[in-house]
């Protein structure tokens, strides 16, 4: 998970100085930080450091938020362009439409995905293991489905 964090993150920032093509401040350093985020959780959750799940699920969450809300925003003004200037708005709400499904991927259903991995499973790196037992023999075992007897 840490390294889909690092790509994201590197995505964004690709996205906010490369690929726009003009620069607006509140775009540029929301994005950025964001960016920034995405890369230290990323960094984090690869180096198995002890506050990386906390500053993932954080970022997670945020970038749920960010990316619902301009998505929510970019379909409403697709939809007044649409409504209001009728033929002529078409092709505005159609370049807002690629847009949105452009941001979905990385701002919404990541994020979405992330924190149901990191909340369902208390670490969402998927390499949790049933704790070892000792049965009655000494022998230990990883399956879980032992119980330990009792004298």
């Amino acid at each position: 998970m840490g390294a889909l964090d690092l790509v994201v993150g590197a995505l964004l920032l690709w996205a906010i100085w490369v690929a726009l093509p003009m620069r607006w401040m509140p775009v540029d350093a929301g994005g950025t930080l964001l960016a920034v985020a995405f890369l230290a959780a990323g960094a984090g959750l690869l180096a198995r450091a002890p506050w990386a799940e906390r500053v993932a699920r954080a970022v997670a969450a945020i970038a749920l938020v960010v990316g619902g809300t301009f998505t929510l925003a970019l379909a409403f003004t697709a939809g007044h362009l649409r409504g209001v200037y009728g033929a002529i708005g078409n092709g505005g709400a159609i370049i807002l439409a690629i847009v949105v499904l452009a941001l979905v991927p990385y701002l919404v259903v990541f994020p979405a995905w992330k924190l149901w991995a990191l909340l369902g499973t208390g670490t969402g790196t998927g390499t949790e293991t049933e704790p070892e037992t000792r049965t009655e023999t000494g022998t230990e075992t990883g399956t879980g489905t032992e119980t330990e007897s009792r004298p």
